[in-house]
């Protein structure tokens, strides 16, 4: 029997995505903050395996959870109902808040988490720093943790561009995660999360240092990410042409170099071989697909929900500033379809405004019109779509546009 397994597995990755529809339509705010852990006097990043580093906090906050993450014996993770805490490549700490509908609720459960560590960053004269890139360390200086699927990515970055040694060891992120409710729903979605991007990334610029100096100019994380792998970085080409929707983004997985496969009897490389290659005389598993989604790292990526990822790390209130634009924007389909009629934009035209802002900043120009004008008008149509209690949580982004000021600019002035 001669099975047609591209069509096959093409099948599955799309109706993996389709099982994410959220039938009722109720939708709910994930997010996930990343945070750098610094020596408070000499600013350098805590590693994992040093004496009361990263490894150690872990084991302390360890009873609190009823869920541990080990990999051949190494603590990398807890979880509880409410949040999972997680690391990045070079022990950077990130929270990951199970979706909820209230931003007061976020608030609540992530003020908890700080409470939880507080004492144990105290014990320490440790500090959490919110930035988009580690404040003092260098890259070369910092090792990775014991997680072979960071060795893998590690390795096979030194190939892919120029810029993956910075991505996985210095950068830290806030990303937010949306639901979808039916194919049309995540089109129109996706869509407008990619035309808001590069505003997105002005409003939360916060990389104050690259490499231990000053970083004087804007979006520093775009700039890093740009040179990380072009095969699976940035904007997905195809997101404006009519045929948009599952089906692109299955065959975008497809086409994908892996990386790594995990396989019962340990992970082994698979270099620049896509996905077609390695399944292709196979079906995909479920884990499969699970793994296959989590090797790409684009602006906008997607599981069973639209994951926003173009953001730097930053203080809670500006956290919370970005969920009540994410709310205002995304809750409401008639919001969407005024953006998508007002910027009727291609792909180009998002790169030649994120190019414009890493120049100029809130000088800058997005879709033909002033960067700051952008930005305000979209908070003030974020803040029309939300409860009072709730639009008030935009406050800090309406400073800093009425300002024209980003958070790393802001740093610089105040010092």
């Amino acid at each position: 029997m001669n099975t047609d397994w591209k069509k096959k597995n093409l099948d599955i990755l799309e109706q993996h995505l389709r099982d994410g529809c959220k039938l009722h339509c109720i939708q709910k705010l994930g997010v996930e903050i990343e945070h750098i852990l610094v020596d408070r006097q000499s600013r350098e990043a805590v590693t994992y395996q040093e004496e009361k580093g990263v490894h150690w906090i872990l084991e302390q906050l360890s009873r609190e959870f009823p869920v541990k993450m080990s990999e051949k014996g190494n603590l990398l993770g807890l979880a509880n109902l409410d949040y999972t805490i997680t690391l990045e490549p070079a022990a950077q700490l990130e929270i990951s808040i199970a979706p909820k509908e209230s931003i007061a609720v976020i608030e609540k459960v992530y003020e908890s988490f700080l409470a939880l560590l507080d004492p144990l960053l105290k014990q320490c004269d440790y500090e959490l720093v919110t930035q988009g890139y580690q404040p003092h360390s260098l890259v070369d200086e910092l090792p990775m943790i014991p997680k072979k699927r960071y060795a893998y990515m590690d390795d096979y970055f030194k190939t892919s561009g120029t810029r993956g040694r910075h991505m996985m060891r210095g950068t830290a992120s806030a990303q937010i995660s949306i639901d979808y409710c039916c194919e049309p729903d995540f089109i129109r979605k996706y869509r407008t999360v990619s035309i808001l991007m590069p505003a997105i990334k002005l409003l939360s610029d916060n990389t104050r240092y690259f490499e231990g100096k000053p970083y004087k100019d804007y979006l520093a994380r775009t700039d890093i990410w740009n040179h990380v792998d072009p095969r699976r970085c940035g904007i997905l080409d195809g997101i404006f042409e009519e045929n948009f929707g599952f089906h692109t983004y299955a065959e975008y997985l497809w086409n994908l170099p892996l990386i790594f496969l995990p396989t019962p009897q340990g992970s082994v490389a698979t270099g620049t071989r896509t996905v077609g290659e390695i399944w292709s005389d196979r079906e995909l598993s479920p884990e499969d697909v699970d793994h296959v989604l989590s090797m790409t790292f684009l602006d906008v990526r997607v599981k069973h929900y639209i994951e926003i990822r173009g953001a730097d790390s930053m203080p809670e209130e500006y956290v919370l500033a970005y969920l009540a634009l994410i709310k205002g924007i995304f809750f409401k389909p008639e919001v969407q379809g005024k953006l998508l009629s007002l910027y009727p934009v291609g792909k180009e035209d998002i790169i030649r405004a994120e190019q414009s802002l890493q120049r100029d900043g809130y000088e800058g120009v997005i879709y033909q019109k002033p960067a700051a004008d952008f930005v305000r008008e979209l908070l003030c149509l974020a803040a029309e779509n939300l409860d009072q209690s709730e639009a008030a949580y935009l406050k800090p982004f309406e400073k800093l546009a009425e300002r024209k000021m980003t958070l790393a600019k802001e740093h610089y002035e105040s010092n």
